[in-house]
């Protein structure tokens, strides 16, 4: 058969469009690296289950995770520059923020409600927290983070005074057995290590004390603020995926619960019985700033701010742009 010479063109052009199309769907899909810090908490759900069940994925991004016990140790990561992206309390960015740190809050992932178990080591059959301070006490916290302002919260409502307590900077993985061996009469810190503090030194051993009317704290998504504006894409497709793993974390309770006590090593029923405290949300409320305006002025009070920093406006650092592209408009906060 003989071909014509547009015939033969034609041939040609559409061999090779056919060549194209089938190398190209044959290369592997090009995806985004995101270095994420995670603290193996469980508050943070919504991240896990999005790694678990691929939904990072299929929004086309890599997450490459590196693990800690704090979020403020995951922050340290990100201003060194090893970390693209970071889960901690708001708290550390506070401060960060205060001191000239260009950092962007781009959503909230969960809210702790109730606040922080305060657990002691028992003196006596009751617990009456005016008599238990009126003998010098050591408490071990995570200083410069959430369980910090928590703690000045409780003593300052409760007007236990400072020469009645000291404060122990210790890391949350040594709180357990710092309590159980009695190298401290108390900790204040986040789950699961409080729980696992309790079930160390022994229920019928401590006092677990707690108050839904002080602080409690939040967790956000954080990146320097340069990075968010040259990556605003991949920022998107990571909390799409986040808001498929909201769905995901509501509707499939006891398969999330089976995720994060894997992920954080905390017993089932443990699990089961503080997971009413976690909003698990992806969101951004207004209070989120008036909450980091108060830390600000209370770490300018205790010192941990050089004299004469200027508190920044946190208006600017809590956008919501990106977030606005996920959720309904009018469900984030305004700047």
């Amino acid at each position: 058969m003989k071909f014509s010479n547009r015939a033969r063109v034609a041939l040609i052009g559409l061999i090779i469009i056919v060549g194209i199309f089938l190398w190209s769907w044959s290369q592997p899909t090009k995806t985004e690296t995101v270095r994420l810090g995670l603290p193996t908490q469980p508050t943070m759900a919504l991240v896990k289950v999005a790694l678990v069940k691929n939904f990072f994925e299929a929004e086309g991004l890599t997450i490459e995770v590196k693990e800690f016990t704090a979020g403020k140790f995951a922050l340290q990561g990100l201003v060194g520059g090893s970390l693209d992206l970071i889960t901690p309390a708001e708290l550390p960015i506070t401060l960060a923020s205060s001191n000239g740190e260009k950092l962007s809050v781009l959503a909230e992932i969960n809210e702790t409600i109730g606040g922080f178990p305060l657990v002691l080591r028992k003196d006596g059959d009751n617990l009456d927290l005016s008599k238990y301070f009126a003998k010098k006490r050591k408490i071990a916290t995570s200083i410069g983070g959430g369980p910090e302002f928590f703690t000045y919260e409780l003593f300052k409502k409760y007007k236990i005074s400072s020469d009645q307590y000291e404060l122990v900077s210790m890391k949350p993985e040594d709180m357990p057995i710092a309590l159980a061996r009695g190298d401290v009469d108390g900790i204040a810190i986040f789950e699961p290590f409080a729980q696992f503090s309790i079930q160390k030194t022994g229920e019928d051993k401590v006092f677990v004390f707690k108050d839904d009317q002080l602080y409690s704290e939040t967790i956000v998504l954080v990146g320097k603020t340069d990075w968010i504006r040259k990556n605003e894409k991949t920022v998107t497709k990571f909390l799409g995926a986040l808001k498929q793993a909201e769905a995901y974390t509501e509707n499939n309770q006891a398969e999330t619960q089976n995720i994060m006590s894997n992920f954080t090593k905390l017993d089932k029923e443990t699990l089961k019985s503080i997971w009413p405290t976690f909003t698990l949300k992806l969101s951004l409320n207004p209070e989120l700033i008036s909450t980091m305006e108060r830390e600000a002025l209370w770490a300018k009070e205790t010192g941990k701010l050089k004299e004469g920093t200027t508190i920044p406006d946190f208006r600017e650092i809590v956008s919501g742009d990106l977030l606005r592209k996920i959720l309904p408009a009018n469900t984030i906060l305004e700047n």
